[in-house]
């Protein structure tokens, strides 16, 4: 992507798969928090699952993002359970799903317009290894911008 992240996190899988979210601009930060909780956020989404690629634009808030990194925390000290992220456009449904020998299967779906029915299933597979550098980019992003109120100034 052309524009200069912000802040971003991936998740990456086996064979070179992966799943990038990098934020463009954050509106109303630190004053002002959106109706989805914490910060609205433009970003760029790029997925790579197999043959198959994304590169789009993608609108969320750092609530969505904040809870997304809560349960995949979780599910990552147990070692099962599943974290989700879908944004409040309902263009990107996002799962983490983890076995009990610690490997996660991420999978789910992204349509670029909720206007048009192109969109891209995606699976691929990864582990807590790969996963310990996501749970690092997430939680400095949350230490940033704080859980679905936002941060206190």
């Amino acid at each position: 992507m052309d524009m200069e992240a912000i802040e971003e996190f991936a998740i990456q899988g086996d064979s070179g798969d992966f799943l990038r979210l990098s934020f463009i601009e954050v509106y109303g930060f630190p004053n002002s928090t959106c109706p989805w909780g914490g910060y609205e956020v433009r970003a760029t989404i790029q997925i790579k699952s197999g043959n198959y690629q994304v590169a789009s634009t993608l609108w969320t808030s750092t609530g969505e993002i904040y809870t997304f990194f809560e349960e995949l925390s979780k599910s990552n000290e147990r070692l099962e359970g599943e974290a989700r992220l879908n944004n409040y456009e309902h263009n990107l449904e996002l799962v983490a799903r983890y076995d009990v020998d610690g490997h996660v299967s991420v999978f789910g779906k992204f349509r670029e317009y909720n206007s048009c029915k192109n969109e891209l299933l995606f699976e691929f597979e990864t582990d807590q290894t790969y996963l310990q550098a996501t749970l690092t980019e997430l939680k400095r992003i949350v230490a940033k911008y704080g859980g679905m109120k936002g941060i206190k100034v």
